[in-house]
């Protein structure tokens, strides 16, 4: 009986899942264990979710209750000790939102977006930022959504049904009721200069990173210093920045490599399965390619034989890495072509090190 000093806060969390064996509900809590242990497994992550949940809610002095039966589904129940500390609310609240000079807080953002993966991508970072999605799913109709919802941002992409993003742009820009909204488009065609030639505000390469969007942001609402002098070079270098193909599925595992190897000066492309890093491969061709081994769909080894078997891309350093770290594991990532094996959790230091080895740095 779980008891405490203080009333509880309780969580109920339930699916209409596979469910979960009585026997196998021992395991949910252990880290990097998931009850489909192979390779090419049907579903992502690494088996840190509930571990590191456990962990976080004992510490609060709480606890983690689950009931499953097989087919139909599970219930999880989060128990937290709870005290009233409105200084302490105050406090939290007024630190932890980002202030929006220009665009305000809980602003709306129409999204013009096709892909679901790729608009649902985009709106996790907005509302991560405190603003509100709206995404329209195709190039017929959207200036007149637009209109409607008159939002602080338009994003847009370029392949889009019905109507191309092009002729989007062209009616957004010549509308007197929409022509002073700022446009950035996020694309898998890279067309930077003609983009920004009819109008839009930036101009951004699929598939984007958190940090990518943060700082285009940041320009939005600080114009001035987008206009620095001091920022006119950085395209040159850019161009000398070794690119990196991340191969991940798991979007906490993109966000801490992702942001770690930015701050170390690298540029990123990101793909979420080994068929999507085979297609940057041959389009990007990255100077290097950190391939996690256990994704849906295609994995990372058969991505790393898929890509090793076209001559061009036989000398792109390749770094295999894995969570489940079963034995021969490595052997079987260098056969497959891969230069070099590391296990999670990754030290983001070994990481950088074993690229700038294999980049000869």
């Amino acid at each position: 009986m779980f008891s405490s000093s203080f009333p509880n806060l309780c969580f109920y969390i339930t699916d209409t899942g596979i469910g979960i064996a009585p026997e196998e509900i021992g395991k949910l809590f252990q880290p990097f264990i998931q009850l489909d242990s192979s390779l090419n497994r049907q579903y992502s992550g690494t088996g840190l979710g509930l571990a590191l949940v456990q962990k976080i809610i004992t510490l609060h002095g709480g606890r983690v209750l689950v009931s499953s039966e097989v087919g139909k589904g599970s219930c999880f129940t989060v128990r937290i000790p709870y005290r009233t500390s409105d200084n302490l609310l105050r406090t939290q609240v007024t630190t932890s939102l980002p202030s929006y000079p220009l665009i305000a807080e809980n602003a709306q953002v129409v999204i013009i977006e096709d892909s679901v993966a790729a608009a649902d991508q985009i709106t996790r970072y907005f509302n991560e930022m405190g603003m509100q999605s709206i995404i329209y799913p195709q190039g017929e109709g959207a200036v007149e959504e637009v209109v409607r919802v008159q939002p602080a941002l338009i994003i847009l992409d370029l392949q889009l049904p019905n109507l191309s993003g092009w002729e989007v742009l062209n009616q957004l820009k010549t509308n007197p009721k929409t022509k002073d909204i700022p446009t950035i488009i996020i694309s898998v065609v890279d067309e930077h200069s003609k983009g920004l030639a009819q109008g839009a505000f930036e101009y951004l390469v699929k598939p984007i990173t958190r940090a990518q969007l943060q700082v285009t942001i940041e320009k939005l609402q600080h114009p001035a210093r987008s206009n620095s002098p001091n920022l006119i070079v950085l395209p040159e270098v850019f161009l000398e920045t070794p690119l990196i193909l991340l191969a991940e599925d798991n979007q906490a595992n993109i966000d801490t490599m992702s942001g770690y190897l930015e701050s170390r000066g690298y540029h990123l492309i990101l793909a979420n399965n080994g068929q999507q890093a085979i297609d940057f491969v041959r389009v990007q061709r990255p100077d290097l390619i950190v391939m996690d081994i256990q994704m849906p769909g295609m994995d990372g080894l058969e991505a790393i034989r898929h890509i090793r078997k076209e001559s061009q891309f036989m000398h792109i350093p390749i770094i295999a890495l894995t969570a489940l770290a079963m034995p021969g594991d490595r052997e079987t990532s260098f056969a497959a072509g891969a230069n070099e094996y590391l296990t999670k959790p990754v030290k983001l230091k070994q990481l950088v090190t074993t690229i700038q080895q294999l980049l000869g740095r």
